[in-house]
């Protein structure tokens, strides 16, 4: 799909909310953040309140260059569903496309856990390396817990595809169904050496990303090897960087690809809106919403992350309508 227990003192502790300042600015500055609402907090404070006890949540809302304006528990581990895989994105990226030797350094003891070579491959748009040798293994981690149907629809829709197209699909789900698009982002962690590699990556190219960790392949089982998980702050340092066009060891191109692939569209303000959601409806179900707006006072960046720790599309879709009444109050006008 596309254990703490929040209580009315905790909401009122952990939420806190912080006021950009005023600064000098230039003809070529962007104009500084304006301040947010005073009333901001307590109405995200009431929202996630009204979900009752069980419900968890973690915000990040702030600016770009990492200054935020609003934050709740952004440190706080929360299950990160689908959402992570704009981490992936960057990471894949970076692995295949015909850029510059990245200055980044890779721990030369990471571990293979996978029988996919590394081999580096020229472009995002030839195949992606070891791809089909995994789409015709049954028994490899990435696909085994799939059904015979899915795993013959993924063949069909990803075989032989680029490492652009199967980018999309792990993203969007363009063209694909539920399971071929999970199986999109598990092709991508397997040619990444598997779930401990990638989360090695990730730490190893922004340290500001060490509150995530992919800990299984996309719908194998959540309890098996733990969940993948992701702060409010760190997953808002993905799109941040992203939204700043500066991510380390990416050239300019590699970083507009990635910007592409993200991209949906314009919201009602006119702002151009890139991001990557997530949703689990089995326990804890799970929604979260990451991403970034660029309107006429710069980028804006968001990762709100909801959980409850019942199970149940009930449950799951409580938990989308209190995500969206966030985001829609972070982004008011003003």
């Amino acid at each position: 799909m596309r254990a703490r227990h929040c209580t009315t003192s905790l909401l009122a502790i952990g939420l806190t909310l912080a006021l950009a300042g005023c600064r000098a600015t230039s003809a070529a500055a962007p104009p500084a953040a304006a301040p947010l609402p005073a009333g901001l907090a307590e109405q995200v404070k009431a929202v996630v309140a009204a979900l009752g006890p069980r419900a968890r949540a973690a915000v990040w809302f702030g600016t770009a260059d990492g200054d935020a304006l609003l934050t709740w528990n952004a440190d706080t581990p929360m299950p990160a569903a689908s959402a992570i895989k704009a981490a992936f994105l960057i990471e894949v990226f970076a692995a295949q496309a015909s850029a510059p030797p990245s200055p980044l350094a890779i721990p030369p003891a990471m571990p293979t856990l996978t029988d996919v070579p590394f081999v580096p491959q020229a472009g995002l748009d030839a195949p992606l390396a070891g791809a089909d040798a995994v789409l015709g293994d049954g028994a490899h981690p990435a696909i085994a817990h799939f059904t015979p149907a899915q795993r013959a629809t993924a063949r069909r829709l990803l075989g032989g595809q680029s490492t652009r197209r199967i980018a999309e699909a792990m993203i969007s789900g363009a063209g694909v169904d539920n399971a071929t698009y999970n199986v999109a982002a598990n092709l991508v962690t397997a040619r990444l050496g598997g779930p401990a590699a990638l989360t090695q990556r990730l730490h190893a190219r922004d340290p500001r990303c060490r509150g995530l960790q992919v800990r299984r392949y996309m719908l194998a089982d959540r309890r098996a090897h733990g969940d993948n998980e992701a702060t409010a702050a760190a997953l808002a340092a993905v799109h941040a960087a992203l939204a700043s066009r500066r991510v380390a060891g990416l050239d300019a191109a590699t970083v507009q690809a990635c910007r592409a692939v993200l991209a949906d569209g314009a919201d009602r303000d006119g702002r151009a809106v890139f991001r990557k959601d997530g949703a689990l409806d089995s326990a804890p179900a799970t929604r979260t919403r990451a991403g970034w707006r660029d309107g006429r006072n710069g980028a804006r960046v968001f990762a709100i992350l909801l959980a409850d720790d019942a199970a149940g599309v009930a449950t799951g879709a409580r938990l989308e309508a209190a995500a969206q009444r966030i985001e829609d109050l972070l982004f008011a006008p003003r």
